[in-house]
């Protein structure tokens, strides 16, 4: 009995701890949950406010990475063609004493050759004075009034010196057109038109041979133009060359009496072999300014000359 009335006893006194701790447990929780609303509401109003802002700061930083992946993969595949495409240096030698890069002192050469001249070089600065100085050449004065529409030949053989000759300036200009050579070799051409272009003259530079250089030009003269007064059309050659030779000398040579020409133009002229000791003397035909062209030929406004090699 007693026994029995005991456990009768503690299975309700069990039950009320347990429900008080269950209302203590749900008000402990009810608790904790008002205090996190506020701050969850925070949040949400903060995430409102700034989520455009957040976007984009966002894809900038993908933009950046992926700006600065592309820019490692293509410097990487630059790096990659560089190596490829420049040929492999050979070692320095075991006797020479100047570290790889350095410039190594000059030394004494029974050699004449010249220095090796760069694919550039500067506009010599009188090359201009003396074109605007030379005198326009043909073949007869009737050129430079009137001469019928046909192709010339003009040959020039440069003067020698006690030096090698190294490198040639030259400005030329040809009413209307020409086709230049050097010592056989085709160097130069106006544009094939009979527009105003040769109102602008040519300036190139070429590597001389040390002993012997013939510059063969084929002028041509257009028919008359609707242009033209009364239907006529002159013809005329303006040049002036300045040699350089192996010892910084110059000279200059400027068309004159002293050039050849003939028409028609032979076979094989541009040869330095050909003989054109048969051939007439040009007619001068006045200097730069004088009519028909007056002052209308322009000289190239540049001051580096692209240097013809042979």
């Amino acid at each position: 009995m007693f026994e029995t009335a005991k456990t009768q006893y503690s299975d309700p006194e069990r039950s009320t701890v347990s429900s008080s701790t269950q209302i203590w447990n749900t008000h402990l929780l009810t608790v904790d949950r008002s205090k996190e609303l506020p701050k969850l509401r925070q949040n949400l109003a903060f995430w409102r406010r700034n989520k455009r802002n957040v976007i984009i700061i966002i894809f900038i930083l993908i933009a950046l990475t992926a700006g600065a992946v592309v820019g490692v993969v293509v410097a990487v595949s630059k790096k990659h063609h560089v190596d490829q495409s420049s040929p492999s240096s050979a070692p320095p030698s075991a006797h020479s004493s100047s570290p790889v890069g350095s410039v190594s002192p000059p030394t004494s050469s029974s050699s004449s050759a010249p220095a090796p001249i760069s694919t550039h070089q500067p506009l010599p600065p009188t090359l201009a004075t003396t074109f605007r100085s030379a005198t326009w050449i043909w073949q007869g004065a009737q050129a430079r009034i009137n001469i019928p529409s046909g192709d010339w030949a003009f040959r020039k053989t440069l003067p020698t010196s006690a030096a090698p000759a190294t490198r040639a300036a030259v400005m030329l200009a040809v009413d209307n057109s020409f086709i230049l050579y050097h010592n056989g070799r085709l160097i130069a051409a106006s544009p094939n038109t009979d527009g105003p272009e040769w109102e602008f003259a040519t300036a190139i530079q070429v590597n001389l041979d040390p002993n012997s250089n013939v510059f063969a030009i084929q002028a041509h003269n257009s028919p008359p133009s609707d242009a033209d007064i009364n239907g006529v059309t002159a013809a005329g050659l303006l040049a002036s060359i300045q040699i350089t030779y192996a010892d910084n000398t110059t000279a200059t040579v400027s068309s004159d009496a002293t050039w050849r020409v003939t028409q028609p133009v032979p076979d094989g002229f541009q040869s330095p072999s050909f003989d054109d000791s048969q051939w007439p003397s040009a007619t001068i035909l006045g200097t730069y300014g004088c009519t028909p062209w007056d002052d209308t030929v322009m000289t190239p406004k540049v001051s580096i000359l692209p240097l013809i090699e042979h």
